[in-house]
């Protein structure tokens, strides 16, 4: 599936929390419980990290609580946290600058260790602003940062907004933690699918690093296939038929009396 998205349940999360504060919000509730539903069948459509992104920020967008955003996601190369999205592009520097500053500061650090929204004032004097940041997690491994820079207007019901900005993000986590084992498991698979070369003597194959190991080994290292041993009856035949035993298993030889 390509990285296009266009879906309608984004504007459900703004126009729902809008109207919580009116006396039934009942009708609201049901319809934001229905935008995250939908939320995490888009996500799970998408097949790529730039997919699973443009749709997370859709609908982090349509809590209207931002006038801009990013998300870091963690680079396996160097374990760094590289600016995958922003939005508006034209605020990428700024965010950038931003997210630099509370790296030096320590949030950046904090917010790794929650689950929940840490605040801060920029300490930019050019960019004064309130924000949050919220790491992208999944149990205890890091998949990425968001950083969002709050409007100076705020909504009434910013707190149910919160909640669901930790739900939206929890959602994207689990969606490419999803995508990493299907990567995993697809990239295991063509590997298995390939022309192994073995050799015609010894059996072992050889590597992509051009080592030669058994072939219990190769398999046990490319995929979650384990090995047990046994003998089986042709072998058996040939090269135990032919064995004799100085005394049958399980005798022991007593020495002589009187020695």
């Amino acid at each position: 599936m390509n990285n296009s998205f266009d879906s309608v349940y984004p504007d459900f999360l703004k126009s729902g929390l809008g109207r919580l504060g009116e006396l039934d919000t009942r009708r609201e509730l049901v319809a934001l419980f229905s935008a995250l539903e939908h939320f995490r069948a888009d996500l799970h459509q998408q097949n790529s990290g730039p997919g699973i992104l443009a749709v997370t920020q859709r609908y982090v967008a349509g809590l209207n609580l931002f006038h801009s955003t990013g998300f870091w996601l963690v680079n396996p190369a160097d374990m760094n946290f590289d600016l995958s999205i922003a939005s508006p592009e034209g605020e990428r520097m700024n965010l950038q600058k931003i997210i630099d500053v509370q790296i030096k500061s320590g949030r950046f650090a904090l917010a790794l260790r929650r689950s929940s929204p840490v605040f801060f004032d920029s300490e930019d004097p050019a960019l004064p602003a309130k924000g949050l940041l919220h790491s992208l997690t999944l149990s205890t491994q890091a998949v990425g940062m968001f950083c969002g820079m709050l409007q100076r207007e705020m909504s009434l019901a910013q707190d149910v907004a919160f909640s669901l900005l930790s739900l939206l993000l929890g959602g994207c986590a689990d969606a490419f933690a999803s995508l990493r084992k299907t990567t995993q498991l697809t990239t295991q698979l063509e590997t298995l699918a390939g022309l192994l070369p073995v050799c015609a003597w010894c059996k072992k194959v050889r590597s992509d690093t051009g080592y030669w190991e058994q072939i219990d080994r190769y398999f046990s290292n490319h995929s979650k296939t384990h090995f047990t041993h046994g003998v089986c009856p042709e072998c058996k035949i040939k090269f135990l038929a032919g064995m004799k035993l100085e005394r049958p298993l399980g005798t022991v030889k007593h020495p002589a009396r009187g020695s």
